[in-house]
């Protein structure tokens, strides 16, 4: 074969290769978010992607949904009204039922990491009540979401749905401002959804941000610090630095003082169930004294850097 032939040969099989054994690249069908819910006793799910015939400058989408007696069964239906090949790899979020308990999230969780491993920007947010259509809002939802994520450094990935046997802990997406955090455990048939200062607590305690941004005091104060966290045994350490008090209503309160006080209530509120172990914190315990040595009530200490 001559060189030039070998070239043109080279040169073809690339261009193969990169297309996807035939098919141009912008033929496929880009995945950017895949949306659950549940509606009159079936599965709805929607496929945000990227809308690649759309000329106009900026990101544009468009949306392929479906219904179900189930969650694949609704999810394959949305894939096969596609007329290209899908392609799941730069997927970045993933969206569960408002009402998911812990059996969706970890069914809806493995439906989908064959198709997005390791996909590991994807983050995993449970929507909030309102009803929603599709064609209308999927691409504002992705969007707030994204910025919900940057804003507040949250980020929750699939791989986190299956980190304890019994529970896992999900944020929930809110259309005013910051975010609610759901603790789902196997033996509750509903999630815990924590609010405000409470569910961006248990978002520190469970690793999935090292930031608190959030009014709290009936909304007439705002915290802003970053956080570290050391256990030990079953006495959490916060460690808060670079804390800034605001008032949003002039109240001539202790901010601080009332920002502690707040904080322990909230710890002891998300720590009083026992039956799942959303904080590793009776995991801990077992560690040190064994695995049936009863664990002694949490305790929070705030520590100011």
């Amino acid at each position: 074969m001559s060189v030039p032939k070998y070239k043109a040969l080279l040169i073809a099989c690339i261009t193969l290769f990169l297309c996807g054994c035939g098919q141009a690249l912008s033929e496929r069908e880009i995945v950017r978010a895949v949306f659950f819910a549940r509606q009159q006793g079936q599965y709805s799910v929607c496929l945000l992607l990227a809308d690649q015939n759309n000329n106009e400058d900026g990101l544009h989408y468009k949306t392929s949904s479906a219904r179900g007696f189930t969650a694949a069964q609704a999810l394959h239906r949305a894939e096969t009204t596609l007329p290209g090949r899908l392609y799941y790899g730069l997927i970045d979020l993933a969206v569960l039922p408002a009402d998911a308990d812990w059996q969706t999230a970890r069914e809806l969780g493995s439906l989908l990491y064959d198709k997005a491993q390791p996909a590991p920007e994807l983050s995993v947010f449970a929507l909030d009540t309102a009803p929603h259509s599709w064609a209308e809002d999927a691409a504002a939802l992705y969007e707030d979401m994204k910025s919900v994520r940057s804003e507040y450094r949250l980020h929750c990935g699939l791989q986190q749905l299956f980190t304890q046997a019994d529970c896992c802990t999900v944020p929930g997406y809110r259309a005013d401002s910051g975010y609610d955090l759901l603790l789902l455990a196997k033996q509750q048939p509903a999630p815990y959804r924590a609010a405000g200062l409470a569910a961006q607590l248990a978002a520190v305690l469970c690793g999935q941000t090292d930031r608190l941004y959030t009014t709290y005091a009936g909304g007439t104060a705002l915290c802003r610090a970053r956080i570290d966290v050391t256990v030990q045994d079953t006495t959490v350490q916060l460690h808060l630095r670079d804390t800034a008090f605001e008032f949003l209503t002039q109240t001539g309160q202790d901010l601080q003082a009332l920002f502690c006080t707040e904080l322990q209530q909230a710890f002891a509120a998300l720590t009083a169930e026992r039956s799942a172990d959303f904080f590793h914190l009776q995991f801990w315990h077992a560690n040190l004294y064994g695995p049936r040595s009863p664990a002694p009530a949490p305790q929070l200490t705030i520590l100011w850097e």
